[in-house]
């Protein structure tokens, strides 16, 4: 991914990086003094022009590296290359420790050499042992302590420039370069390393002294490995240190990023994002902490998309019981979810009759509230057409439902025309829980008599006819009730539905939902798992019915 790095060019340019490698020529001049400073017989035997002229070649051997250190940024920069900066910048460390590394043996040789050539110029006698301990002296601070701590400085200075670039949005960071140097890029490991290089090979390097003075007597050998036991402690002491809080520092930086990325999800702010400022387990951290910030904002827009859903899919249920003569109608949803798949409805037409509709998407969530919106579309345009029948509605919602819904899913409906003029009840029931009817003291089960609609193209559909008398009621659901759970897995079943409405069909229709809920309770069906939706219908006696009566 290309970025335009115009702007933020600062940050990253290679003056920027130099100068993050401060620590470098101060450890080279300290180096330096330390030897100067120090009774070294060897000192005497080298020009002060010459003294004075080392830490300036060292200096451009390292600055050499840290410009092939840098090659892959400014290749990314300008466009040069096929890599990003991501992946540039993740190449970092790895070409910090090659390139410090060689430009530290490259000074271990030159000085080594040098000495070497003017000690035999200046007939100085450089005995085995003196030139054991210099080496290992020279090694120490040249070779391992210095380029060690270029590699943590170019690892500073890249989690520092991450952040930097992070702020704008321009860098992600990409892990994947650094999975075959576990070794090294493993938080983990760090510690060892460092405990490596400021004890064990220090103190190895003290013993190797020891071992060397004890081999000797002659007080020239003695005083010169006692002299670079000296160079190897202040190395040691005022490098050491420098790395130490180096790596701290860094260590620091990377955390309270950490830190900052847990307050966002404390504090909810999902907008926010963590800069992955290192490739190793606190960048793998990092990157987790994006992903859940970003699967947090998605689910916060979609809980806003899922409430706006909702709201519409409320605005497809009747607000208002219809008015119909002679009747009560009542209708009750409950959503397990944001938004379900359950639908009941009751369509007025134009002839005076009204449809009375209650159905069961199979599924939850969107596929199933698209279906449910899908059906109640039809529906109504269905209802407003003239001599369309129950069968001709039932007929063209099966075939339109079979060609679209996906999956083996399909659609239960109890469609009922009532004509409240000769209190005719005429209804088809495609695989719903049959509705109950209190008739003639007794309950009667309004069954199904064709399979669910969308299953097949072409299903056997009939129509039944009831009448209804006063007093009549009639109570449909979905298996939100039936399926209800308790603490043992049991569902409530039809039988409890039918126990349940024997006692209660006299209450007051807007009293069934509530009714049927607090048994639901009372009996300990508590894991309630999808959509409650209930149709009560009733016929009720009217001024009309008691005019009738009384002319009779």
């Amino acid at each position: 991914m290309k970025h335009n790095l115009e702007p933020h060019i600062q940050h990253i340019d290679f003056t920027q990086y130099l100068r993050g490698l401060w620590v470098i020529p101060i450890l080279i001049l300290f180096a330096q003094s330390i030897i100067r400073i120090t009774d070294n017989p060897l000192i005497t035997h080298i020009p002060s022009w010459l003294f004075f002229f080392n830490p300036f070649v060292f200096l451009v051997f390292f600055i050499i590296a840290a410009y092939w250190v840098h090659q892959p940024i400014r290749d990314a920069i300008q466009q040069n290359t096929h890599i990003s900066l991501e992946q540039a910048m993740s190449i970092l460390p790895m070409r910090a420790l090659k390139a410090f590394g060689l430009a530290g043996l490259v000074s271990v040789v030159f000085i080594l050499a040098l000495i070497f050539l003017n000690s035999l110029m200046a007939n100085y006698s450089f005995t085995p042992r003196m030139f054991i301990a210099l080496i290992l002296s020279i090694s120490f601070g040249l070779g391992i302590l210095i380029p060690t701590t270029a590699m943590a400085l170019t690892m500073a200075w890249m989690a520092k420039t991450r952040k930097k670039l992070s702020l704008q949005n321009l860098f992600i960071g990409d892990l994947e370069h650094f999975r075959s140097y576990p070794w090294l890029m493993r938080s983990a490991n760090r510690p060892w390393l460092i405990f490596g290089i400021t004890s064990l090979i220090p103190v190895s390097i003290l013993a190797a002294f020891t071992w060397l003075m004890l081999g000797t007597s002659d007080e020239v050998e003695q005083h010169f490995i006692l002299m670079q036991a000296i160079v190897l402690f202040s190395n040691l002491t005022f490098g050491g240190v420098a790395l130490v809080w180096i790596t701290s520092r860094t260590v620091h930086r990377i955390t309270r990023e950490l830190a900052i990325g847990l307050n966002f999800l404390r504090q909810g702010k999902f907008n926010g994002h963590v800069a992955i400022m290192i490739d190793d387990e606190m960048g793998e951290l990092a990157r987790g902490l994006n992903t859940a910030l970003a699967g947090l904002k998605e689910r916060d827009s979609l809980k806003d998309a899922l409430a706006i859903a909702s709201d519409i899919q409320k605005g497809l249920m009747p607000t208002d019981s219809p008015n119909i003569p002679h009747y009560t109608v009542t209708g009750f949803q409950q959503s397990c979810h944001t938004v379900g798949g359950d639908y009941y409805d009751y369509i007025q037409r134009n002839d005076g009759t009204t449809w009375l509709v209650i159905a069961d998407v199979a599924g939850k969530g969107y596929p199933a509230a698209l279906t449910v919106a899908n059906l109640q579309a039809m529906l109504h345009a269905l209802a407003n057409g003239e001599h369309i029948s129950l069968l001709d509605a039932a007929t063209y919602i099966n075939k339109s439902l079979y060609q679209s819904l996906q999956g083996g899913r399909f659609v239960t409906l109890f469609l009922a025309a009532l004509n409240h003029h000769n209190h005719k009840l005429q209804w088809i029931n495609a695989g719903h829980i049959p509705p109950l009817l209190w008739q003639d003291e007794h309950i009667t089960r309004l069954e199904a008599t064709s399979p669910p609609l969308g299953v097949l193209a072409n299903i056997p559909l009939s129509i039944s006819t009831t009448t209804l008398s006063l007093g009549d009621t009639l109570f449909s659901c979905t298996d939100g009730v039936t399926e209800a759970r308790n603490a043992n897995g049991e569902m409530f079943g039809d039988t409890n539905v039918e126990a349940w409405f024997q006692l209660k069909h006299e209450l007051d229709l807007a009293m069934l939902p509530s009714s049927i809920l607090a048994c639901l309770d009372e009996k300990g069906f508590h894991t309630r798992d999808d959509d409650i939706t209930i149709l009560c219908l009733k016929r009720i006696r009217s001024s009309h019915d008691e005019t009738h009566q009384y002319t009779h």
